[in-house]
């Protein structure tokens, strides 16, 4: 790790930005293995970079660092913010399965499937321009995976999935 932020903070101090905010954001996902806090406070503040791409994924790795060291109601949290972001680095739907699976760890099941069902819902009701079926993301279907487990009759309620034409 001590290594590959040394690499990352000689690219920080070369090139501008993106690539500096993006080898910050390395350095402290580094950093968490050798000085949790220090790496826990650079990702923080990343976390409001004017990079929007970088800004998600920062909260994403202080939402699982949080989640990590049990801290699940600031995981919670953190990966609500992540969810109205909106963002194409991650998704709202990873952050809402994220949620999901905290309140699982949390033992509230009704909450988690809650979540469960409202992302898969939203993923198997979703049409494009062309009033076509969207694909379901990777997220949705681990979260119909999950609330088939979780709670199998709120599974049973859920809109069949559109076929995908190719």
């Amino acid at each position: 790790s001590q290594h590959a932020i040394k690499e990352f903070e000689k690219v920080a101090a070369k090139y501008g930005d993106p690539y500096r905010t993006e080898a910050k954001y390395f350095i402290a996902t580094s950093r968490l293995s050798i000085d949790r806090q220090k790496g826990m406070s650079e990702l923080g503040e990343l976390g409001n970079s004017s990079v929007p791409e970088v800004a998600a994924l920062a909260k994403f790795a202080l939402a699982q660092a949080k989640e990590g060291d049990g801290k699940l109601d600031e995981a919670v949290q953190i990966y609500g913010e992540i969810a109205k972001l909106n963002s194409h680095a991650v998704t709202p739907d990873t952050a809402n399965l994220r949620i999901a699976g905290v309140y699982e760890k949390q033992g509230k099941k009704k909450e988690a499937a809650d979540v469960l069902f409202n992302l898969v819902d939203a993923a198997r009701k979703a049409k494009g321009k062309d009033d076509k079926p969207l694909p379901i993301s990777s997220a949705a279907r681990e979260a119909a995976t999950q609330l088939q487990k979780l709670d199998p009759a709120r599974y049973a309620q859920l809109p069949p999935e559109a076929p995908v034409l190719g």
